[in-house]
Formats: structure tokens, sequence, C-alpha cells
């Protein structure tokens, strides 16, 4: 380590600077000093020493900051583990020390000063020795993955120097002991095979980093070359930099309502040279971009479901750029929509196949409907359809489809099926009883597409140009032809046939006008009852009004106790089902049921039937039993239901009734023997009042069979008188 001292001398007012320099050559040049990268230097302060009391202060680059006072270090420096004072308390000076001596941070204006009044100041320009005798170059600015890139040594040889040799470091470590001209001849000495050497001529040598070897080891690796002879005479450190694209942060799928604003922030580490631009780009779409950082979609819309890519460049020297991108997936949700489709039309017998196609994000669950019957649901489609392997007529329906996705309402469509068919009528013989006074008037619902044509005709093919008609659309496929006649004369009565057809086919209704007999109304007939646990529901058919309107009374009788209730219903015309439900019955209970239809000229009831309520527990046993049985076959049926029991059956429908005629009630002390008999009825097997009798039964059963037969034909008089003369509960039903 050599070191030089400068020693300052004072004349006049002029001041000289002592400059120690390590392993260099220092100039002092007045205020001016000169040093080398790496070196380390000493400024002195050419001050007369000041008093005990009085204070030293350096100060230094950047902008005049303080360094010291005295000996106490500025705590904020960054580099304060550079920088030292050396005192020297003989004179009282304090000189500044600087050590690795760094381009660009300790090259500027110094100053020492002392507070003595006035104050002393003197300044010094530090800066770097402008001879250098070794220069290295790089082949461009920034270095490449995977290209070569190429040292350059030149070397100034000065006087003392006798010899063109130098050597490479990388890192402070030699990579190549020696380069240069021995006796005219190039030699290279003890050199890493991962690069390559050469002498360009007798001052200029270059190392070669081959591309295969150009890796991201090689970035912010520190290179210089010197002089073999003395290590003095070298190049100042570069830092070899790998050019580098940014590297653009990973980015995350954006699921958005539609109709809402997105906003997307892209980041990215940035690369060599750390300048970075960024825009953004969408797949599919070369003509979308945006510039910066940010994504910004406002209003989004369904249409803009893609994916995006945020894209990050820096420049590089050489004109190309460093780039890198991540892409990102946009997925705009909505509600879902359907498919609008015109209704469809098709024959019958055909398959029917209903689709409509879904739209929504995410995809819906559907269902379809007929009216409030759910017939069919799917999970998760795009695409729905419903089948119907053989249409009907009956098939014309509006069916609606819901679809749901859980973004918004639900959308809601109605899917129009219309079967082309030929004309159904609800009734295929219609009977009137008309006087010449009443005028005709009657009415058909026709099941058909398209609208029927129609036409009333004689048995003999001629038309009553006196009969007006019209026809009304109570649906698409449902109309109702009416007809009317104000003035009946004899001809007007006969057969007529109505017929009714269209492209697919053709029906017939035979309508006979007949002479209105007056009388009591037909019976009710097709007489059905279902008795649950303690309700019962009974139905029956109309017949002939005779002529009048007509109602229909249900009287129904408690077999238990003889207790009877009745209802009064509507008439819904000939030939049409009616059906009542009776509530409030008991529990394991026999009840009679009677239909009788009455209008001004008197009544008509049906035959008794009956059925038993069921247990409470019981599970779905019903009792049933359907009527319409005419003739003196109805007493059999009535014998063989009540069956034939002991001898000492007493008629308790009789009894109940004549008490109830009488307006009297059974006394709670009455003969045991009338409830003995109902158990006895419960308890005993039923028995063919026909069966032969055995040899040990004597011809007093003959007797008993007799009494309830008797017993039957009262119950069934009672009943009908019943049926005239109990009052109604609440009206008609």
């Amino acid at each position: 380590m050599v070191q030089l001292n400068i020693v300052r001398s004072i004349t006049c007012c002029l001041f000289w600077i002592i400059l120690l320099v390590s392993i260099t050559e220092v100039y002092n040049q007045n205020t001016t000093v000169y040093g080398y990268e790496g070196d380390t230097v000493i400024l002195s302060c050419p001050l007369a020493p000041p008093p005990v009391s009085s204070r030293t202060t350096w100060r230094g680059p950047p902008s005049a900051t303080v360094y010291f006072y005295n000996t106490d270090k500025n705590p904020s420096i960054d580099r304060g583990e550079r920088l030292s004072v050396i005192p020297n308390t003989a004179s009282g000076a304090y000189n500044l020390r600087i050590t690795n001596l760094t381009i660009g941070v300790d090259v500027g204006m110094f100053s020492c000063e002392v507070n003595t009044n006035p104050i002393q100041q003197h300044f010094i320009n530090l800066k770097l020795h402008i001879q250098q005798y070794l220069n290295l170059t790089g082949s461009s600015e920034y270095a490449f993955l995977g290209k070569a890139f190429t040292w350059t040594c030149a070397l100034s040889k000065p006087k003392e120097i006798s010899t063109n040799y130098v050597l490479f470091k990388r890192n402070a470590i030699t990579v190549c002991a020696g380069i240069g001209y021995i006796n005219g001849v190039c030699r290279i000495d003890s050199y890493i095979s991962n690069y390559t050497y050469k002498c360009l001529s007798e001052n200029i040598y270059s190392l070669k980093i081959p591309a295969d070897n150009m890796t991201k080891d090689e970035n912010n690796s520190q290179w210089h070359c010197e002089s073999i002879a003395n290590s003095s005479y070298r190049s100042s450190t570069i830092l070899l930099k790998i050019a580098n694209p940014p590297v653009v942060n990973t980015l995350f799928q954006q699921d958005i309502i539609e109709g809402r604003d997105l906003s997307v922030n892209c980041t990215a580490t940035p690369g060599n040279p750390s300048s970075t631009a960024f825009y953004w780009t969408k797949v599919d779409n070369s003509g979308f971009r945006q510039n910066g950082p940010t994504l910004q979609l406002l209003n989004i819309q369904r249409n803009s479901s893609r994916t995006y890519i945020c894209i990050a460049e820096n420049m590089y020297s050489n004109g190309n750029k460093g780039t890198d991108n991540q892409s990102m997936v946009v997925n705009v949700i909505y509600q879902p929509a359907i498919e609008n489709r015109q209704l469809q039309i098709v024959n019958e017998s055909e398959t029917v196949i209903l689709t409509r196609n879904i739209s929504g994000n995410p995809v819906s669950n559907v269902s379809w409907f007929n009216k409030t019957e759910l017939l069919k649901t799917e999970t998760s489609v795009t695409t729905t359809s419903f089948f119907i392997e053989r249409a009907t007529c009956s098939d014309t329906q509006n069916f609606t489809l819901v679809a749901s996705n859980g973004v918004g309402s639900n959308a809601t469509a109605v899917v129009e099926l219309i079967v082309n068919c030929k004309p159904i009528p609800d009734k295929t013989n219609i009977t009137l009883g008309v006087t010449f006074t009443t005028g005709i008037e009657f009415s058909i619902k026709i099941i058909a597409y398209p609208v029927p044509q129609y036409e009333l005709v004689y048995e003999n093919g001629t038309r009553n140009n006196q009969m007006l008609n019209n026809i009304t659309r109570n649906a698409v496929n449902n109309f109702t032809v009416y007809y009317r006649q104000v003035v009946v004369d004899q001809s007007s009565f006969g057969l007529y046939y109505l017929t009714m057809r269209n492209l697919f086919g053709e029906s017939t209704v035979t309508v006979n006008v007949i002479e209105q007999r007056t009388g009591r109304p037909e019976t009710p007939r097709s007489i059905a009852v279902v008795c649950e646990i303690t309700q019962a529901r009974i139905q029956w058919i109309s017949s002939f009004n005779g002529g009048d309107q007509q109602y229909f009374t249900v009287v129904i009788l408690n077999f238990q106790d003889g207790t009877n209730i009745s209802y009064r219903f509507h008439d819904k015309g000939e030939n049409e089902l009616h059906a009542a439900h009776i509530s409030n019955l008991q529990p394991l209970v026999t009840y009679w049921f009677v239909v009788s239809a009455k209008n001004s000229y008197g009544s008509s009831p049906s035959e008794i039937t009956r059925c038993k309520t069921v247990q409470e527990k019981a599970s779905s046993k019903t009792g049933m039993v359907v009527g319409s049985v005419g003739g003196a076959l109805v007493l059999i049926t009535i014998v063989l239901i009540l069956g034939i029991v002991h001898r000492r059956f007493t008629c308790i429908c009789k009894i109940a009734l004549e008490n109830k005629d009488r307006n009297t009630t059974v006394a709670a002390n009455k003969d045991k023997s009338n409830y003995s008999t109902i158990q006895e009825q419960q308890e005993h097997s039923e028995r063919n009042m026909y069966d032969a009798l055995t040899s040990t039964e004597n011809a007093n059963q003959y007797e008993d069979i007799l009494k309830k037969e008797s017993c039957m034909k009262n119950c069934k008089a009672v009943l009908i008188k019943t049926m005239k003369q109990v009052p109604l509960n609440g009206g008609y039903h």
C-alpha cells in the first residue's frame, strides 16, 4: 500500500490541502482534489487552529449535507460507514476520510468551517482522476438472455509499464489471469472456460460471454480490467445489466352482474429498464385496446363476457421491447330469457316436441306447467323440451315455461300448442221437450281445430229455415253453437241431425225435438256413494226434467239412531254428472242415501243406497254401493245388505221414524232390546234369505225374514216421506 502525503503550506491567505490517497496518486491543485474510484482519500481542513470552545463542521454532497460536528457524525448520512473524522489534537484540526470512493456519490464540493469570529471556511472540490489508463466497454448498454455479449478492454500504457498485459475480473474474482502481447505474440493465461478471449490489437483485448452462457446469473455482475504490472491501473467497474421484460402479476376471473361498472387494475414487477407501459386487449377483438394499467368497462353488457389481456412492456436500447402479459376472464352474469317462438300446430296422433332455448348466465333451471300442474323440471340447461307421444285434441294448451338462475327475477313464457282435430261435441244426443209457446233453444260445445262448419237438417236432409244459429269461440279450439227458434209449429217437431266438419273429419249430433210432456221428472240414475271417516261423497246423473225446471234433494238417514238430514242442489242439465260432499258424519255408522228429482209436477226418488263410514285410523277402506237397481230386486238387495239376524229382530227404522213423526224422543230407559238388536246386527254375519234351513232350524225363522222385508219397505216409504216433509238445511248447494 503506497500512501502519498501532500503537505500543505500556508502563504499569505492561500491554503493548501493535504490529500492522503490509498494505493493511488493524489493531485492537489489549489482547492481541487482528484482520486480514483474505490480509493481512500483524506481531506484536510487547512484553517487556523480553533480555540478550544470552537467547533469544526464538515459539509459535502449532496446539497452541502452536514457530515460531522468535530467527531460527532450525523446519523442521517446513508453512507456513514465510509465516512470518518481523523482529529489532529495537536493542531486542533479535524480531517475527513472517505473510503471506497464512489462515482456520483462522493464526488463534488466539500467544505470545512470553524465557528470562530469571524467564521473561517474552506472549500474542496473532489473529482475523479481524469487520466485513465484502462477503459472497459460493453458491446451494448444491456445484455440479452440467450445472446452473446462482449467486453472490450483498451490499454493506454503509461511510461512505467513496459508490457501490454491485462486481466479481467468478475465480481472481484479473476476470470482471466492474463491476456496480452508478449514478445509480439497474443498470450492468454489461466482463464475460465465459460468465456472466450481474444487479442484484437496490441492494446485492445476482448472477453466474450457466449449466448449459451448468457443466463440470469450474469445479471448485475460487476466487471473491470486492470494491468497485471500495476493493479493501480485499472478500468472503472461496470455493472452488467441484462435487459428483461416486466413480469405481470396474476389476474383473477371477474364475475359481475350486467349493467354494473367494472374496474380492474393491472400491476407488474418492473423489468430492466424499469420504465413500464401498460395496455389492455381483448381476445377475438383486434380493435379493442385500452391504454394504461386500469381496465374500465362501464354499464357492462353480456357481450362483454370475454378474455381480456393485460400487457406490460419496456423499451430496450436496441429498439426492441420486452413484454409480458396475463389473461383475465370477465364473466357477465344476467337473468334468464326464454326464446320467443310462434305457436306450434300439429295433427292428432303425431309426436310433439316443444323446444325453447334459454339464455342466461349461469345456466338455468326450468319447469313446465299446465296451468298449475307441474309437468316437468330440468336443471342447468340452455335448451329445454317437452314431449307428447301422441297428440290429442285436448292437448291444445298454453303451457307455461319458467326459467330461473338466481340472478334477478324468473323468466316466464307461454308455449302454445294447437292440435288439428275433427269436431268433438260434448254430447251426441239431445232431446228437447217444447210447446208451441216456449220456442226451441239449445246449444252444444265443440272441441275442434280449425273452426268447424256446421249444419242442422231434418232427418230427411231438408233444413228448418226458421231455426237461427250462431257460433262463439270460447278458446282457440273450443266453440259453442247456439240454435234458437221463436215460433214453433207442428213442422218443428221431429228428428234433426247437427253435422260439424272441418279438414280433419266430421261428427254428428242427434237432436230430437218432441212436444213437451208435462209431469214429474225422471228418476236420477247411476247413484254412487263413497263413505270415509266423517264424510261421504255421493254422485248421480240427471235425467229428463219432465218439461219443467227441476232440482235435486239428497236425504241421508243415520241407520243407528234414525236421525236424518237433507240438502238441495240445482240441476245442471240433462245427462249431467252431479256430485255432493256430505260432512259431519259419525265413524263406523251405516247411512242410507236417496236422491230425489223434483219439479212443480212432483218428485221421483232414486233407489236406496247405503254405505258405512270407516274407523278413524282406517287407512284407505271405504264403502261404496252403486245404486240404480230397479223393481223388486231393490228390496232383495236391501235384505241382502242388512242380512238375517236373530229372531229377536226389531225394526229400528220404523220405530225411529214413527217416533220422529210423533215429534217425540226416545226415552233414556227405553227397552234395551232395541239397542241389543242393533249390536247383534253389527256382530252377526249376513245370510242369504234364500239359504236352505237346516233340520235343526224351526219354521219361526221364516217369520223373521218376513218381518225384515216389511221393515225395509217401511224404511223406503219413510225416506220418501222425509224428502217431502223434512225442512231443507242451508238452502241450495
